[in-house]
């Protein structure tokens, strides 16, 4: 788990008269309050950081958290005091942020772009910035130096105020990752001030004559000396340097170009009650080439394939909508169903597409220049996809190839790419790229064992020897051959139930369900969706109507399930969990003294990551595939 630092007291310059110390430290309440959306800056695309850093907006509160990824912690900007973590974004208590897009154009610049349902707006936030750059917001941050990018920070505009003659500030502060750009309000009702932040709400504290008062998380502190009559106001305005864009609505979903050339937005427009997908430039900052979608389209969410090509799924149309950078016509995918998620890899076989049904209950392969329907299970005629148990939340093709937990039959463990996968239980899986069949552990699909033997694998009839039995596998010990695409057999429990007016064996799954073909004795069987397959021998004796064998299947795959020492219980809860997304660092060795590269570091390994948020248990993860591991969890 990462540990928890302390939360540094930063008071600006004041207008009138400075506290002279923080208040006591408040109880630690968790750094995320639903957190809804991550993004990610790889340091290949921009910004001064050598290790990636991820960002996580609070779907309550509008607070975005910054992480650093590698090293497992909350991000830290000083490094005289590491165990301080950075300052993080402040947007506005009442805000209902969606999503989020990482602009970092070059060493000296991180912006984050987040969209607003609340306000109905695109949120321009930065985080460093360039000094030479003439930005609101920047006067303060820029007084702690003029080299290199320095932290945004919030200051109080002290020729807006606007307030009564007779009213003085004996004090007035702001917290800079709290505070944020809005106008403040107080009104005077005789006996006290009520406070109203354009951005926070309406604060439950009232101000009192002579007494100290902070907003929620001390995000505006004052206290009031003086006279007022009943109705006086006073207004002042802070800044954080963030800024707010009207595109037509609320921006839904956010995805930055690989390039970082446009970003491409779905906008519910205010007017027509509908979304719509639009391209914004974060250079220029407008808003500038909407897409030609179908009239009846519903875009939902959006992730670039590795080709570098945005794919649109759609809740209503049943296709995926794919459209170049900065293009205005898209071209469609025809599918059965309309659509969740979707990401593309480029493989060995072509381009292909992962695809969510919006049931999320199946993942599926198609083939990104036809638009055909992929098979995962070869078992059942006709094209087939994964199927779940439980409801997709969302997919994330990972680019690096990894060392898989999963063997060869001449038992070297396998290297390969896959599909990380977010499951509504909180579990990660991942399918491979090129079969679509999910990655499994180091023994794979298989029966539960009920003893010391593989012999074991099944309960007999306790009644004789002489009774019907299922037959040995003969390549192995086992009794019942498992598919081996790992995740077309699910955990279940299989019984077979003798039918003597049908002379056969009924079949069932405890998650499957009766399959529709009985088993006959001495003939194999192939159960319908071919999870399994076996032959019952007929004994000596005949079958007795009634009569029953079971056994268990273990899906045998590499799930990451966030418990990290094998006690069934999880250290790292991610429930509910959100939409992942990929990012990549390198691991290396520190290189011998007096190393020629002036390095001191060799580079040993790409190590593909996805980070999780779980909105329902206010937890984030790091996943590792290569160990199939939630390792790290930040709460």
């Amino acid at each position: 788990m990462a540990h928890q630092p302390l939360i540094p007291c930063v008071l600006p310059p004041l207008l009138l008269v400075v506290s002279a110390g923080c208040p006591n430290p408040e109880p630690y309440g968790g750094a995320f309050d639903v957190p809804i959306a991550v993004a990610v800056l790889q340091p290949e695309l921009g910004g001064p950081f050598q290790e990636p850093v991820g960002f996580v907006a609070n779907g309550h509160g509008g607070q975005i958290v910054q992480l650093a990824l590698k090293q497992g912690r909350f991000l830290t900007d000083d490094p005289t005091a590491s165990f301080l973590r950075t300052h993080q974004l402040a947007t506005g208590d009442d805000r209902l942020l969606t999503s989020l897009a990482i602009y970092a154009p070059d060493t000296t610049e991180v912006t984050v772009f987040a969209g607003d349902r609340a306000f109905g707006r695109l949120l321009r936030v930065p985080y460093l910035i360039d000094c030479d750059a003439d930005e609101p917001g920047t006067r303060l941050a820029c007084e702690r130096g003029d080299r290199g990018p320095v932290e945004s920070r919030a200051f109080i505009d002290e020729p807006s105020i606007v307030k009564p003659d007779s009213v003085t500030f004996a004090e007035i502060g702001i917290k800079t990752g709290y505070t944020t750009t809005e106008t403040w309000t107080l009104t005077y009702d005789g006996e006290t001030w009520l406070a109203r932040g354009s951005r926070s709400g309406l604060q439950a504290e009232r101000l009192r004559w002579g007494e100290p008062w902070s907003a929620a998380d001390r995000r505006l502190q004052l206290t009031l000396e003086g006279a007022a009559t009943s109705g006086d106001q006073i207004v002042l305005k802070t800044h954080s340097g963030l800024s707010e864009h009207d595109v037509g609505g609320a921006p839904l979903a956010l995805a930055m170009a690989p390039d970082q050339s446009l970003l491409a937005m779905i906008v519910h427009d205010r007017i027509q009650d509908r979304p719509h997908l639009w391209w914004f430039d974060p250079a220029t900052r407008e808003r500038t080439t909407q897409v030609a979608l179908p009239a009846d389209a519903h875009p939902h969410r959006l992730s670039w394939s590795e080709g570098g090509t945005l794919l649109i799924t759609d809740r209503v149309l049943p296709v995926v909508h794919l459209v170049e950078a900065g293009e205005a016509d898209a071209r469609q995918i025809e599918l059965p169903w309309p659509t969740l998620d979707a990401d593309g890899l480029d493989t060995a076989a072509g381009s292909r597409l992962f695809v969510v049904p919006l049931d999320g209950l199946s993942l599926w392969l198609v083939d990104e220049l036809s638009g055909e329907l992929l098979d995962v299970n070869g078992s059942v005629p006709g094209p087939q996809g994964m199927t779940f148990t439980t409801p997709i939340q969302g997919i994330e093709a990972m680019h690096e190839p990894y060392l898989m937990p999963e063997y060869t039959q001449d038992g070297i463990r396998r290297t390969g790419r896959s599909v990380a996968i977010s499951l509504a239980s909180g579990d990660i899986v991942f399918a491979h790229e090129q079969t679509g069949c999910l990655v499994q552990d180091n023994l794979g699909p298989r029966t539960k064992n009920s003893g010391f033997s593989g012999s074991d694998d099944y309960d007999p009839i306790p009644t004789s020897t002489l009774s019907p039995l299922l037959e040995t596998n003969g390549s192995s010990d086992r009794h019942v051959v498992v598919n081996g695409c790992a995740g077309i057999a699910k955990e279940e429990i299989w019984t077979l139930t003798y039918d003597q007016l049908g002379g056969s064996w009924r079949v069932s799954g405890s998650l499957s369900g009766d399959q529709q073909l009985s088993a006959r004795e001495d003939e194999r069987y192939v159960s319908d969706q071919g999870e399994i397959s076996f032959t019952v021998r007929a004994g000596v004796r005949p079958s007795r109507d009634g009569t029953e064998l079971s056994f268990a299947i273990e899906e045998g795959l590499a799930k990451a399930t966030g418990d990290l020492n094998g006690d069934l219980s999880r250290e790292v809860s991610i429930l509910v969990s959100g939409d992942p997304v990929y990012f990549f660092y390198r691991v290396g060795l520190a290189g011998p003294v007096g190393d020629s590269s002036g390095q001191g570091w060799y580079p040993v390994d790409v190590r593909p990551f996805v980070l999780v948020p779980g909105s329902s248990s206010n937890e984030v993860g790091r996943v590792d595939p290569q160990e199939a591991l939630i390792e790290v969890g930040w709460d």
